[in-house]
């Protein structure tokens, strides 16, 4: 499956100006990737970089986007909230500037109820410039995928 092809809107409960990753680039049971072009307009840049909450954001919201996929996608329900519970070992190596393209791969370390605790890798081409570990708390679902989408999101 081409998971560029999906609508990034349909996995993420968020919506713009706060969405912070553009598409899916991987799905796996315990291992997930996430795409986002710095653009001028992120309302987390500061000073050509993208700021730290807006890099624990974009990581936050990988997590989402493979939530979403897997209650979308596979078990055919609505996307679920997600809360951040915990932020860990944060080690910026450095900021990405705007223009750049990051990637961000998050692997499962341990799923207990609704609580999910992940490793994640931030990078700009092979470039590591960020390394966590993040506690994700899920909430209800909320509607079907796209049901809530308007015209415009679903054109996105």
């Amino acid at each position: 499956m081409n998971y560029k092809d999906i609508n990034i809107l349909e996995l993420l409960p968020q919506r713009p100006p706060f969405v912070m990753v553009d598409y899916l680039t991987d799905y796996s049971d315990t291992q997930s990737s996430c795409c986002l072009t710095i653009r001028p307009d992120n309302i987390f840049l500061e000073n050509g970089c993208l700021a730290s909450a807006g890099i624990i954001e974009h990581i936050a919201q990988t997590c989402a986007a493979r939530l979403g996929y897997y209650n979308c996608y596979i078990l055919k329900t609505g996307v679920r909230l997600g809360f951040i519970g915990e932020v860990k070992d944060l080690c910026i190596l450095r900021l990405p500037r705007e223009g750049e393209l990051i990637e961000t791969t998050i692997t499962v370390v341990q799923e207990i109820f609704d609580v999910t605790l992940v490793t994640a890798e931030v990078r700009v081409g092979t470039e590591v410039i960020v390394t966590t570990r993040l506690k994700i708390a899920q909430g209800e679902a909320s509607e079907g995928p796209s049901s809530s989408l308007s015209p415009e999101e679903k054109s996105i």
